[in-house]
Order: structure tokens, then sequence, then C-alpha cells
């Protein structure tokens, strides 16, 4: 059996460095989520426990607080982009970012309007659940993961673009097409959308990764 060439054992080490400095980055990213986004959900809960016209500090915190989450998650995954699986998740994640921030900005210039963030941090229980599970790896956070995965990104996130749709033309008073009307439930739209990507991309996966093991085998 021959020996591999220095040039491919050369090649081999480099790749064994970028995983390994990919899965520490993913790592980092993970507990920065952890110490992050838990405040959020907590937030959450309470932006939904009152109505609007009580808990409008709550709102503005959590409005606010989201934000400055994004932001700072906009420029980690900038600035270390090995933290993500590839360029396809990386792009999807930060397109995901920036249509956040125009949602968020509605609350931000209209208080009034804060109760409608904690509809949409809901699905941050999901986040909180999938970050568990990576890290410590236990069948409870991953059927969590799944669960609210299915309940709230595929089921909840659709939902409330037709909520956002009536609150924006009947109660915000807006029409259809208009740019708050468009920033909000266009916004919720393209968020919705990109969980059925995610979902698609990682039954994808799935699928090419259980075809490799099989390749092996039949080896």
């Amino acid at each position: 059996m021959e020996s591999p060439s220095p040039h491919m054992a050369g090649l081999d080490g480099k790749v064994a460095d970028e995983a390994a400095k990919g899965k520490a980055a993913s790592l980092m990213h993970d507990r920065f989520n952890m110490v992050f986004i838990p405040p959020i959900v907590a937030l959450t809960g309470l932006s939904l426990l009152k109505s609007s016209d009580r808990q409008a500090g709550v709102h503005t915190a959590l409005t606010w607080t989201t934000f400055g989450y994004i932001v700072a998650d906009i420029f980690y995954n900038a600035l270390v982009p090995s933290c993500q699986p590839g360029k396809v998740r990386l792009g999807s994640i930060l397109f995901h970012h920036f249509v956040t921030c125009w949602l968020l900005w509605h609350p931000i210039k209209f208080p009034d309007e804060g109760h409608i963030t904690a509809l949409c941090t809901i699905v941050e229980v999901n986040t909180v659940f999938q970050t568990m599970n990576k890290i410590w790896k236990l069948k409870v956070f991953q059927q969590g993961f799944m669960a609210t995965w299915f309940s709230l990104r595929l089921l909840w996130y659709p939902y409330l673009v037709y909520r956002f749709h009536w609150h924006m033309k009947y109660e915000f008073m807006v029409d259809v097409g208009s740019y708050e009307y468009c920033q909000v439930v266009g916004s919720q739209f393209l968020l919705s959308g990109l969980n059925f990507f995610w979902t698609a991309e990682f039954l994808t996966a799935g699928k090419k990764k259980n075809g490799a093991e099989k390749t092996v085998k039949d080896k």
C-alpha cells in the first residue's frame, strides 16, 4: 500500500485544521446564543402575559433586546463565517437577520406596535432547544427541537403572515402594498419561506449523509 504523498498529506492536514476551527467557532456561537437568547425567551413570555397597553415597557425592552442581539449576530457571522457549515447557510442566516431587523424597525418606530415582537420571538424557544441539543446532545433536547421546529417554524410562522395581514389592514389601517404593510407582512412571509428552505436543506443533507454511509458499507 502506497503512503500518501507529502502534498496530499498537507491538504488533509489543512482540511482537518479548517474543520477544527469551524467546530470551535460553531461552539463559541452556540455559547453566545445560550447567553443572549434565553433572556429574549423570558421577555417574550412576559410580553405575551398582558395586553399591549399594560406592558409597553416590556414590549419595548423585548424589541430592542432582540434588535441588539440580531445586530451583534450579524457582526459575529460576518467576522467568523466558519461558525456556519457553509456559504449557503451563512448567506441565508445573514439574509434572515437583515429581514428581521427591517421587521423590528416597525415596532421601534411605532412603540404601540410592540406587541407584535413577542408573536415572532416565541420561535426562539426552538433556537434554545437547538442550541442545547448541539451543546449537550441529549435526546430530550433533540425531541424539543424537532417538535418546536414543526409547530413554531412551519405552522405558527406561516399563520403570522395572515395575522399580520389582518392587523396591518384592519387595525393599523394601511393599504395592502404600502411600505408599512410590506415591512411587516412581507418580512414575515420571507422569514416563513426561510424556515421551509432550511427544512429542505436539512432533509437534503440527511439524505446525502445516509447515501454516503450506505456507500461506505457497500464497499
